[in-house]
């Protein structure tokens, strides 16, 4: 569990306007908008999160791993929700979607359709990638506003000095 992983995914909801609350190393989160529906894509891009409506989130900050096959049937315990508590239980069996936040991808298409038949088959709803959640946090914050999370104010001096530009960001998050 990575403590700054953590926080920044939890930003990343707060900022899209949903009520967070943070348990262990899960979010639980529900969407204050009432706009949200059904998800039919595996993968969910930052512009669809406003669909989400309620959801138990799990960040994996293995930052250093692509979720191929392998990592996930070695490792698929700390990726589940399977060793979960009451708590969280009663909310998956309360339709809470469960979506796991990973680094990535293999990017080979027959690794990455097989990740995530694998990842379905272990009862993840959905993914939400890092690149999609730095770069959804990126975009709203707002470089002349004060925040009060030190994260989003970290974040706003960075994107202020230029560090986090469009074009730094979309070269160092996609290529």
């Amino acid at each position: 569990m990575s403590i700054p992983a953590i926080e920044i995914v939890k930003e990343f909801f707060i900022i899209n306007d949903f009520y967070v609350i943070l348990k262990d190393s899960f979010l639980i989160v529900q969407n204050s908008k009432k706009i949200f529906k059904e998800i039919d894509e595996f993968i969910i891009e930052k512009e669809k999160i406003n669909f989400i409506n309620k959801a138990i989130i799990k960040p994996i900050s293995w930052h250093t791993l692509k979720f191929t096959p392998s990592v996930i049937k070695k490792f698929y315990e700390e990726i589940t929700f399977e060793k979960t508590d009451k708590i969280l239980k009663d909310l998956i069996k309360d339709n809470y979607k469960k979506i796991i936040i990973i680094p990535g991808l293999p990017a080979t298409t027959n690794l990455k359709n097989e990740s995530i038949k694998i990842m379905k088959e272990k009862g993840i709803d959905h993914i939400i990638l890092f690149s999609s959640i730095i770069s959804g946090l990126v975009e709203k914050i707002d470089e002349r506003k004060l925040y009060q999370s030190q994260t989003l104010e970290i974040i706003r001096i960075l994107k202020f000095y230029k560090f986090l530009s469009d074009k730094k960001l979309e070269k160092n998050l996609f290529n």
